[in-house]
């Protein structure tokens, strides 16, 4: 796929989810990035909400204060920064 065909897709699945975007620590995912980290946020957004919570609950037995601040959050699975964390954190976790 193109790059920006990766992004057309990246911003349908944001739409679906009723995100506006993805963050990470350097700033939100766009343009500017790569191809695999456009992808990485595709998967991550095409995760079932099923997935994800799994995915927490292997995050919270590896860092116990970082889910803390996640969950007391908000909505973590619609939080620009947190879902992404949680997925690329995890994905690390069990490589």
């Amino acid at each position: 796929m193109t790059k920006k065909d990766l992004m057309k897709k990246l911003e349908e699945l944001l739409a679906e989810k009723k995100m506006c975007k993805i963050e990470t620590f350097s700033g939100k995912i766009g343009w500017n990035d790569n191809k695999a980290i456009i992808e990485g946020a595709i998967k991550c957004l095409e995760a079932t909400d099923e997935e994800m919570n799994d995915y927490l609950t292997v995050f919270k037995l590896k860092y116990p204060n970082s889910y803390n601040t996640i969950v007391n959050n908000g909505n973590w699975l619609t939080h620009s920064h947190n879902r992404y964390y949680v997925y690329t954190s995890v994905k690390a976790i069990l490589a």
